[in-house]
């Protein structure tokens, strides 16, 4: 199916549904990335044109159906060790920094877009070759599509996987392979993950509980109204001088908050100061 026989009014009607529900913004000039994604339910649901889908989805639409819907609509594109320069100044700088800050506090870390579980691994891995795996912390890891979580939990991973960012001594150091070269992710690296559905647009946060946010490549899906909500309320998230890290092409340029910009490892990285409060 090619795109112009997909009317307008359904390109709207699925658009408007994932902004709903995920504050994913696809405006009309960019319906044309819902093709793939319609296609797909179509196959999915068995249905013969767009129009049916859209009246399937308008009349009788269910959980799984919607489910579905936002699962395929996420980005999912993640891989290990993804920009290296985060995860060095998260173990070289931002944890000392809070370990100095709160020095009988256990680390409270939220990676929370952890779509298929690379970065939340990753930033262990970090965390036990620079500091070592004594070091007390408590992660986090959410995302809104069930599949990627599905995923992440199970830890295993396809050769073209760990072949993407993953160096060859932490693969043989942190996972196991399996058949079909399938590779498992290790018992002391995936314990330490707490995995769980969250929605970033509609989620409840907790205010000043967590000492570091990875929040990368997420706030470029948004409009801008939806990108200052989230910063506010990730920023109230934040304890007073918590670290929050956004993806390398992404930035506060627009919005208004009290987080100062710092350059930590050649990385750009957002802090919460500790003389002021975020909270509203």
């Amino acid at each position: 199916m090619s795109s112009h026989e997909i009317k307008n009014e359904v390109y709207k009607f699925f658009a408007d549904i994932v902004f709903a529900k995920t504050g994913i913004f696809y405006p009309e000039k960019d319906y044309y990335r819902l093709d793939s994604r319609i296609n797909n339910l179509m196959e999915k649901y068995s249905f013969e044109t767009s129009d049916e889908l859209y009246h399937a989805y308008k009349n009788s639409k269910t959980a799984d159906m919607e489910t579905y819907l936002i699962d395929i609509c996420t980005n999912n594109e993640t891989y290990f060790f993804r920009d290296t320069k985060p995860f060095d100044a998260l173990a070289k700088d931002m944890i000392p920094a809070i370990q100095a800050q709160y020095p009988h506090e256990t680390i409270n870390i939220w990676s929370c877009a952890s779509s298929t579980g690379q970065e939340p691994l990753s930033i262990i891995m970090s965390i036990f070759e620079n500091l070592g795996s004594a070091t007390r912390f408590t992660f986090d890891a959410t995302d809104i599509s069930t599949k990627a979580l599905s995923k992440a939990k199970s830890g295993l991973y396809t050769g073209l996987d760990v072949q993407r960012g993953l160096p060859i001594q932490l693969l043989m150091k942190y996972f196991e392979q399996k058949e079909d070269n399938e590779w498992q992710a290790k018992s002391e690296i995936l314990s330490k993950v707490n995995y769980s559905s969250f929605n970033l647009f509609t989620g409840p946060f907790v205010p000043e509980k967590y000492h570091v946010i990875f929040c990368r490549n997420v706030l470029i899906y948004q409009d801008t109204e939806n990108k200052v909500e989230i910063l506010h309320k990730l920023a109230k998230t934040l304890k007073p001088g918590g670290f929050l890290i956004l993806g390398a092409g992404e930035s506060l340029i627009g919005t208004k908050t009290d987080l100062a910009q710092k350059s930590l490892q050649n990385s750009m990285v957002f802090q919460r100061p500790n003389e002021t409060s975020t909270a509203a």
